[in-house]
């Protein structure tokens, strides 16, 4: 959605209790507003929960927020989240003919960054050059990645009109990571590359006689969507879902196998499980897979593509889910 853009979304809500629910919010967030009709359930009723949001104040690029709910069954309380994914771009609809003639133009020489010989807790700061080629001035209005291990700064400059400034990149290796690939996005003015993806590879120095050499992977929905086409058939790959089996029953990707990560088995269950294959990892929004993933890799397993907006980012993308019960 546009930068100053308002869009609503209206989500049923479903009572199947026998009970009466009451449902209310435990935090405000900045730039939604939410309604909900009604308040109060009775059993099987139906209602619907309108939420209102206004990216005026919030940052160029991918977003994620938290709605918290407050829902009552007569003597039992539940805590629910509902989590609220958009990306925040340009409207370049308004330039006129002129601005269109005369764009800034966004130069990265290397979209790709090879680091070596890292070492685990030990941080490395590279530089990035940004250079505008065009003959306006270029304003890079966020430099983001979901990665935390990751520091960027400064993540908004301007570049004058054949100029070029930088920017810093700072990792902090995990231990138990052998080597690292993620995705920096660099936002900006520039009508034809206004996102403009930076890919990081980096190799990390392990300690003699450590078990893991794996290979974790970042990915977005599309990259996940097609790592489970070309696998099809094929048998080397497990697409691992650690949601709740609620969760996983309400839909999941197919042929995902279950685990949830709030087992008091969880871990060994992941002893079992062969090592050597490869696995794609998803929960609800990324949290969990997270925690997981360090878990994973810990254990030596090979090779982890992590699906990190979750099923939620799925569903935003209208993509097939399935019953596992059929």
């Amino acid at each position: 959605m546009f930068l100053g853009s308002s869009q609503t979304k209206r989500i049923k809500i479903h009572n199947t209790q026998e009970d009466t629910m009451y449902i209310s919010f435990v935090n405000d967030l900045d730039g939604f507003e939410i309604e909900i009709e009604p308040a109060i359930l009775c059993p099987a009723d139906y209602g619907d929960l309108i939420v209102h949001f206004n990216s005026e104040n919030k940052n160029f690029g991918k977003i994620s927020d938290v709605i918290l709910l407050n829902i009552k069954f007569a003597d039992k309380q539940h805590l629910g989240k509902l989590i609220f994914n958009a990306n925040i771009i340009e409207d370049f609809s308004a330039l006129t003919l002129e601005e269109k003639a005369d764009p800034p133009i966004i130069s990265v020489d290397n979209k790709t960054l090879v680091l070596k010989d890292l070492n685990p807790e030990e941080l490395r700061t590279e530089v990035i050059e940004i250079e505008n080629k065009g003959t306006r001035d270029l304003y890079i209005r966020n430099i983001q990645t979901i990665d935390d291990r990751f520091l960027i700064a400064p993540s908004k400059f301007v570049v004058g009109p054949g100029k070029k400034k930088s920017f810093n990149i700072t990792v902090t290796p995990d231990h138990g990571v052998s080597r690292i690939k993620s995705v920096i996005t660099i936002i900006s003015n520039d009508p034809v590359h206004s996102i403009l993806g930076f890919t990081i590879i980096a190799t990390v120095n392990q300690p003699e006689g450590d078990p893991s050499n794996n290979l974790i992977i970042e990915i977005n929905i599309e990259k996940a969507k097609s790592i489970i086409h070309d696998s099809k058939g094929k048998n080397d790959l497990v697409i691992l879902d650690i949601r709740t089996v609620d969760e996983y029953n309400n839909g999941c990707i197919e042929d995902a196998v279950n685990i949830n990560f709030y087992d008091s088995n969880f871990k060994k269950i992941l002893e079992f499980m062969d090592k050597q294959k490869t696995y794609l990892i998803y929960c609800q929004s990324g949290i969990r897979s997270k925690k997981a993933l360090s878990l994973m890799s810990e254990m030596g397993f090979r090779k982890i593509y992590h699906m990190n907006e979750g099923i939620n980012g799925w569903k935003d993308q209208r993509l097939k889910l399935i019953d596992p019960n059929k």
